[in-house]
């Protein structure tokens, strides 16, 4: 996401994280898909869909698949690059159990810059990749 770029509301930005996620273990996402993963009706999902498709995030038709635009993968990155993060954060450095880190981590994603969350990684002891 562009420094200059207006940010999504936490509900679009939960909705393209969860898109995101379906996109990269399914190839698309689906709108029965979103409503089981966020716990939401389909109607909710339809609208939330509709409203990312007009502002360009997502393409969209009723029916079909739903799929992420160049911008709305930009997006959808940061959103979950930025949970993952947050998530480890919380984890490792604050000691929060899994469930916990993952609550919060979800909470904080929305309210932190990029540019903040890079600063908490930083902080993170190094990943083993062996």
């Amino acid at each position: 996401m562009k420094q200059d770029e207006t940010r999504l509301s936490r509900s679009a930005e939960d909705y393209l994280e969860c898109i995101g996620h379906l996109c990269r273990e399914k190839g698309v996402a689906r709108v029965n898909d979103i409503a089981q993963r966020l716990h939401v009706k389909k109607p909710s999902v339809t609208v939330a869909v509709r409203r990312l498709a007009e502002l360009g995030y997502v393409s969209y038709q009723q029916y079909s698949p739903i799929e992420l635009t160049a911008r709305g993968q930009q997006y959808a990155d940061r959103v979950i690059s930025a949970h993952g993060i947050l998530r480890r954060f919380m984890r490792e450095v604050a000691g929060l159990s899994s469930d916990r880190a993952n609550e919060t981590a979800c909470l904080i994603e929305h309210i932190l810059t990029m540019e903040e969350i890079q600063q908490l990684s930083k902080r993170l002891p190094e990943q083993d990749d062996s």
